[in-house]
């Protein structure tokens, strides 16, 4: 008898090919070599409770303290990383070979509170979509002063390293820095400050006024108590930039990229005409309207995305396959960090 396929033929092809995600949520803590069990020798190791890094670490390791800090917090991450300094290595040498042997992470925090160190680093950092905390005992913060660590990378202007000043930083007993990233990181990019956090195990510094504003007027951090509750100040990064805007802003590029991607490697094709020109705006339209929902981007006044005419393209683009001018403009939706109330009350 004839076959079906003899008057039919369907054939379904799987449009499911995915790309890698870049990685917002995890934190690296990288320790140097001395404090390590003997028996590690992964460069950077992933771990998910503090139980896992309980039978690699001693309580008295860095390693565990930092990672008991992360995981200590309301809202704690899914997985942390610890990655290790060899004795011969420079913290800078480390970390681009934790890179080079696992990059899928994002937020750092490095067992040294050196100032000339921490420079260095935030250096490095800022090349790279990555963000570090950086902690720092240095009373000079806390004065006029313009030589400490503080007033170095807010001269330097970077916008992926934050200051955090706790007087008890380098008694290595409590790491802030670590704290703070196992409490923002598991949230979601956009969608809160890095203001107004209590950090789980973290002891509160008593710093007068002047202290705080000294501290505040070099875009450093705090960690203080007010009206009863223990609370970080500003959530800025060392040039000024909020920190919440740098991972928002880092996380909407890598997904719009990726949504674009995927959709190229799963069509047979994207003409380059306007129905394949609208192909590509959707996918950016999606994203921000994630962001708005994520609270990234303020839904008023409502974002714009402008794409060209195809008959207005440049010839050599399209004979070069390059679509461009593919734009758009959208209000960051920020926080409320200062609130200011006048009023009059009358007989």
């Amino acid at each position: 008898m004839p076959d079906l396929d003899d008057i039919i033929s369907v054939q379904i092809s799987r449009e499911t090919e995915s790309v890698d995600r870049e990685n917002f949520g995890v934190p690296l803590f990288l320790v140097a070599e001395a404090t390590l069990a003997a028996a590690i020798t992964d460069r950077v190791k992933a771990y998910s409770n503090i139980d896992a890094v309980a039978d690699d670490y001693a309580a008295t390791d860095s390693a565990y303290k930092m990672a008991l800090a992360a995981f200590s917090q309301e809202i704690r991450p899914n997985r942390i990383k610890i990655g290790k300094k060899a004795s011969d290595e420079t913290f800078v040498e480390a970390l681009q070979e934790c890179v080079d042997t696992d990059n899928d992470w994002y937020g750092l925090a490095v067992d040294t509170v050196d100032a000339a160190t921490i420079v260095l680093i935030a250096a490095w950092v800022e090349a790279r979509t990555k963000i570090y905390i950086a902690r720092s005992a240095d009373a000079d913060i806390l004065t006029t002063a313009t030589d400490d660590v503080a007033s170095t990378l807010d001269a330097a202007e970077y916008d992926r390293t934050a200051v955090m000043y706790h007087s008890i930083a380098a008694a290595g007993n409590q790491y802030i820095d670590a704290a703070w990233l196992g409490d923002c990181l598991p949230r979601d990019p956009g969608s809160q400050t890095w203001m107004f956090k209590t950090l789980n195990g973290i002891t509160f510094d008593g710093l007068t006024a002047a202290q705080k504003d000294n501290a505040l007027g070099k875009n450093a951090n705090t960690y203080q108590r007010i009206a009863g509750v223990n609370v970080t100040q500003q959530g800025t990064m060392a040039g000024g930039e909020y920190i919440d805007i740098i991972r928002g802003i880092d996380w909407l590029t890598a997904r719009i990229k990726e949504r674009i991607f995927t959709r190229l490697i799963n069509a047979p094709k994207i003409p380059y005409t306007n129905k394949g020109i609208a192909i590509i705006e959707a996918q950016v339209r999606e994203q921000l309207d994630i962001a708005v929902d994520r609270q990234l981007i303020a839904p008023e006044p409502e974002y714009t995305v402008t794409v060209p005419d195809v008959l207005d393209t440049d010839e050599l683009d399209r004979q070069n396959r390059q679509l461009k001018e593919v734009d758009f403009r959208a209000r960051l939706a920020g926080a409320i960090h200062y609130v200011e109330i006048r009023g009059a009350v009358f007989a």
